[in-house]
């Protein structure tokens, strides 16, 4: 079946009010209150030499700021305050007028950001939706007045390079630049739109100054672009009739493709990505990663991928690259390059959700059934927090599940999730958590993956995105999370946690407090079961220096010298104490006795001669 596509043709153009196109070079004007920008308390003065212009860049201005203050969005001005301004020359050789309000940024009070997620706003369009078009509304920020007592903090010197006159010059409309334009004028178009009803069961959506109208009618989605133009154009907003993209199957917003149950990355921004040379400082690296990060949803296991990005943000300038650097960045750009088409969220049907870490990092993808298989929808990834990456693999599992869920509930808006993972994720969180981690952290992970309604935990093979998308996993992901854990954790297989029916029992304490102005510390082994045989084994005073915990401490390791290597039960009250020997000793010696932030251990020796007692005891 063939379907005509509409365009935007004479007829249309006779329906709609020419004022509102931008091309005749006015820029619109609401009729709202004047805008006014609050700063710090105590701000003083901000002043800022103009930089350096060539006459090239300052011939380009003139035809701008002459038009800017033809329509009183400059007027002159003598204020306290100055910020430079720059001439940036576009790709068709024309110039653009660029005001470096950093340090006015930086002193203004801001209001809560109402700006939304664009992935949570992608995921509000329904997926039978099949008509789309997109508004691009021209300098919206210039429609909006600001207050009189506001203008003169963004007032900047302009130097004519024809009359050599030299004078300030500043915006009476929100200018572009400053940090709170997005925000206000995002709040005030959304006012203007609520006076606005779409046809039928067509749907607007808005981020700051970009609409789109999509709907499953095309005659409704036509009426209803068409109203919204003439509305818009009433109100006092120009759009850029170049950039209409009128009653189409598809179009481009926000960098993606955006079809019927679909969105795609525009085969434009992955071209350009892809032509970026190898980054040569620390700024062109974080470039990259701001133009990969918008894209990580279409690349599986992204975090691990640009990794090695961020290691050279902490390496010293200048950078270096090396062969293996250009490898990576080529296999980062190729997995952009074959990025796969997602769907868009059915958010009346339940989404599947598959989960693993490995090396410290939570990876996964969100997928919905459609048509017999399951369809991407997201690739998830993210850096599991330093605290966690140092907990046994099933543990960190159990924190992965809890932040993926987290973003992935942008995307589902609070819809039902099965989750997938190899892990017993309730077994772990209940019966060795409490060993690991803090009330507070179990409580968060209990609310957020035990306690929710649109929440289902499953044990799970189906691990990598790409394998179960296409293929059967490995048979090895099947394992006891318990047994596991207890294998990755003890120091011995014949270590216990309970108390031995048999052998010597030994009882150890430390202490270190301040007795009469001086500290005071010492330890003490004794042993016996009852009362009535118990007999000091041993006691000692220690350095003033050191802490109760490294006391207690040493107080097991001299409990475990005198037990050499009989059989029988070591108590202490230390919870620290008892981990090392139980919980995160044995991690820690793989890991060299560095914590999670890669710094020694503190009592990294004391901790390392207990844990060689048990190899000599063996």
């Amino acid at each position: 079946m063939k379907v005509k596509i509409m365009k935007l043709t004479a007829g249309d153009i006779e329906e709609i009010n020419p004022e509102v196109w931008a091309e005749g070079g006015k820029s619109g004007l609401l009729n709202i209150p004047p805008i006014e920008v609050k700063m710090q308390p105590g701000t003083p003065p901000i002043r800022i030499k103009q930089y350096p212009m060539s006459l090239e860049g300052k011939k380009g201005l003139i035809p701008i700021i002459e038009q800017l203050l033809k329509e009183g969005i400059l007027e002159p001005c003598m204020s306290p305050h100055n910020t430079p301004i720059l001439a940036v020359k576009k790709a068709e050789g024309k110039y653009r007028l660029v005001q470096d309000l950093q340090e006015i940024n930086k002193r203004t009070i801001t209001k809560h950001p109402v700006v939304p997620n664009p992935y949570n706003l992608l995921s509000q369009i329904p997926q039978e939706h099949a008509w789309f078009t997109t508004i691009d509304l021209k300098d919206a920020f210039w429609a909006c007045p600001l207050a009189e007592e506001s203008r003169d903090w963004f007032a900047f010197e302009w130097d004519h390079p024809e009359t050599k006159r030299r004078q300030q010059l500043r915006w009476t409309r929100l200018p572009q630049g400053f940090t709170e334009s997005p925000n206000l004028f995002g709040q005030a178009l959304e006012r203007l739109l609520e006076q606005f009803t779409p046809e039928g069961q067509v749907q607007i959506l808005q981020y700051v100054d970009d609409l789109l109208i999509s709907g499953e009618n095309q005659l409704e989605v036509r009426t209803t672009s068409i109203k919204l133009l003439n509305f818009l154009g009433e109100k006092g907003l120009k759009v850029s009739k170049r950039k209409l993209q009128f009653v189409k199957p598809e179009v481009t917003y926000l960098g993606h493709l955006i079809g019927k149950g679909y969105k795609k990355l525009s085969p434009e921004r992955i071209a350009g990505i892809i032509a970026i040379p190898a980054p040569k400082t620390k700024r062109d690296i974080r470039k990259l990663l701001g133009l990969f990060g918008y894209c990580r949803h279409w690349i599986d296991e992204y975090t691990q991928n640009v990794r090695f990005l961020y290691d050279k943000l902490v390496s010293p300038e200048p950078i270096e690259w090396t062969q293996e650097d250009e490898k990576q960045l080529e296999k980062l750009k190729n997995k952009l390059s074959t990025a796969p088409v997602l769907s868009l969220p059915d958010l009346k049907k339940e989404f599947d959700l598959f989960v693993n870490t490995e090396g410290g990092v939570a990876y996964g993808v969100l997928a919905q059934e459609w048509g017999g298989c399951k369809k991407p929808i997201a690739f998830l990834s993210k850096i599991l927090d330093p605290v966690a990456r140092g907990w046994p693999a099933c543990l960190q599992a159990v924190a992965a599940t809890a932040v993926l869920v987290e973003e992935s509930q942008k995307l589902t808006l609070n819809g039902k999730i099965q989750i997938h993972t190899p892990h017993d994720i309730k077994t772990v969180l209940s019966q060795k958590a409490p060993g690991w981690v803090t009330d507070s952290r179990i409580l968060k992970y209990e609310i957020t993956l035990i306690n929710s309604e649109n929440l289902r935990l499953t044990v799970s093979k189906n691990l990598n995105p790409a394998q179960f998308l296409s293929g059967e996993p490995p048979p090895d992901l099947e394992h006891d999370c318990l047994e596991l854990m207890s294998l990755q954790t003890k120091v011995r297989e014949d270590l216990e946690s309970t108390p031995l029916p048999y052998g010597k029992r030994l009882f150890t304490d430390g202490s270190s407090r301040v007795l009469e102005g001086k500290r005071v510390s010492g330890y003490a082994v004794v042993e016996g079961s009852t009362i009535e045989d118990i007999q000091v084994r041993e006691t000692g005073k220690l350095p003033s220096s050191w802490s109760a915990q490294l006391c207690e401490i040493y107080a097991v390791k001299r409990g475990l010298d005198l037990l050499g290597g009989d059989r029988g039960t070591i108590y202490t009250d230390s919870k620290y104490a008892f981990g090392i020997v139980h919980t995160f000793g044995k991690i820690w010696e793989e890991r060299g006795y560095l914590n999670s932030k890669g710094k020694d251990l503190v009592h990294k020796e004391m901790i390392r001669s207990v844990l060689n007692v048990f190899v000599k005891t063996h």
